[in-house]
């Protein structure tokens, strides 16, 4: 029996997403808008770029698995990997935001090599990091309240930095310091001579940071759970992966949710930009975020106690569907819709971390399910799986959002027409919501654990007509999306081919 873990202990482990976070979401934010705006790179191509730099991962997720159940080191099992790729992942994270000097194609060729260079090492980082977790301890309690911190760090903290204040700091702009509109503080931000360099001080800076905490984390954090050297089969991984139904259900979740984080923080800068026509209110959007992603951390662990992590995970999902279809319909830019439009947006953000707190909560769940039904222990193989879904979910939400954009007849730095402007819109709202929906319907299918268990007494109960009712119900939603995207892609093209040739 393993003595309870510090606060400290929890604190140092999980301020190691927040190292990871500074590298991931400054790509995730602004790595498209940076390459279409101010790198000069057509968007189809950046979708090219984003979608098969993330088809690699296929490969190189899985293998980083493998490596990572084989290895065992004198500093422990996975802290070596975070030490030998801590500052490869923000020396890479520099050179995505860099601007040599290139023709056209050698742009595109540049972006291609250190994207997938990017993500081959953010493996072994990220993949490292969350198995790490599995080893700090084994109690219940205690991995929600790490779930918690490290939402609060990787979303809170992060999201707000990125989404808020890093936009004017590039620009040269006032840096405002609001909280519930409310300001406290304001900055001026410093002089670049053109924006290309102040991406490039931006990168640097949030690398170094980036760098430090994560050698914190690993210096900080014991690997308490002794697990031997795993060595198993083709078949062994089969069953570790795929009769782990609570894995492969929380994996496809972990996609959907990882898809509406993506097209949104990819098209929030084209949103207010040209749809809204007021850059300058993302960073008010974003410090709007805070408080409501400060109410969704602090009332998950309170909620998922009383109703189970599972049930908190569907309620978040209904209420993220609700607030991204009904922002979508709102008028702006007024004052007074715009209150509203952060209202639900409040609403929507809350919700998500009932979602992203609950799924990653329930993580190592899974593993010890697997582990209880099997018989087979395996940490590194499992989260690479979930690594590789989000990575999955990157590329596709990237693809779609890069497709839908160039279809919709989108240019950058021009008055798009309105073709482009609903394409953004629907990316921004529409698009999530579907996602939320079909996340919701699949994830109640399945009675993933139970919310509360001892002594690995695992009884997952599966409806006897689970798997005939998901593939069911997934294909219908599916298809039912697919019909909403080429309908939509099909008028996009047509309205272009208008524009363009003034043929009907």
């Amino acid at each position: 029996m393993l003595p309870p873990l510090k606060k400290r202990d929890i604190f140092n482990f999980s301020l190691g997403d927040l190292g990871i976070n500074l590298n991931f979401q400054l790509l995730s934010f602004w790595l498209m808008y940076f390459y279409t705006d101010v790198f000069g790179i057509n968007v189809l191509h950046v979708g090219g770029i984003l979608l098969v730099s993330r088809l690699w991962d296929a490969v190189n997720d899985p293998m980083m698995g493998i490596i990572a159940d084989r290895t065992r080191n004198k500093i422990g099992t996975y802290k070596p990997f975070i030490y030998w790729g801590a500052i490869p992942l923000n020396l890479i994270l520099i050179a995505c935001f860099s601007m040599p000097e290139l023709s056209d194609t050698m742009k595109v060729v540049y972006c291609y090599f250190a994207y997938i260079l990017h993500g081959m090492v953010f493996t072994v980082v990220g993949t490292s990091y969350s198995a790490m977790g599995t080893l700090v301890t084994q109690d219940q309690q205690e991995r929600a309240k790490i779930s918690t911190m490290r939402m609060f760090f990787a979303v809170v903290v992060v999201i707000t930095i990125v989404g808020s204040y890093v936009r004017p700091f590039v620009m040269g702009e006032p840096i405002v310091f609001e909280f519930i509109g409310k300001e406290l503080l304001t900055l001026q931000g410093p002089s670049f001579k053109d924006e290309a360099q102040g991406w490039f001080y931006t990168s640097i800076i949030f690398g170094v940071i980036s760098t430090l905490i994560l050698f914190y984390t690993a210096l900080t954090t014991k690997e308490r759970v002794s697990e031997p050297v795993k060595k198993y089969n083709l078949k062994d991984m089969k069953n570790i992966l795929f009769k782990n139904d609570a894995l492969m259900i929380l994996s496809l979740s972990m996609f959907l949710n990882t898809a509406i984080w993506v097209i949104q923080n990819a098209v929030s800068g084209y949103y207010f930009k040209y749809v809204v026509g007021a850059e300058s209110l993302l960073t008010v959007f974003f410090q709007w975020m805070l408080p409501a992603n400060i109410i969704g951390v602090v009332l998950t662990p309170i909620l998922t106690a009383k109703f189970g992590k599972k049930n908190i995970f569907i309620l978040g999902s209904l209420i993220v569907f609700f607030a991204n279809f009904g922002r979508h319909f709102i008028p702006i830019p007024t004052t007074e819709v715009y209150n509203l439009f952060i209202g639900l947006s409040m609403v929507g953000s809350a919700s998500m971390m009932f979602c992203s707190i609950c799924q990653w909560g329930m993580v190592p769940d899974t593993i010890e399910y697997g582990h209880w039904k099997t018989g087979i222990r395996a940490e590194g193989l499992p989260l690479t799986f979930f690594t590789f879904m989000q990575k999955s979910a990157m590329a596709f939400g990237a693809g779609v959002a890069s497709l839908v954009l160039w279809a919709s007849g989108f240019v950058a730095n021009t008055e798009l027409p309105e073709s482009a402007l609903s394409g953004i819109k629907l990316l921004y709202n529409i698009f999530p919501g579907m996602f939320s929906l079909t996340c919701l319907i699949a994830f109640a299918e399945l009675l993933v654990l139970p919310n509360h268990h001892k002594d690995n007494n695992y009884r997952g109960v599966k409806p006897p007509f689970l798997h005939h009712c998901i593939p069911l119900l997934l294909r219908v939603c599916v298809l039912q999306l697919g019909q909403i995207l080429l309908v939509q892609a099909l008028q996009c093209i047509k309205v272009n081919h208008i524009l363009e040739t003034g043929v009907q």
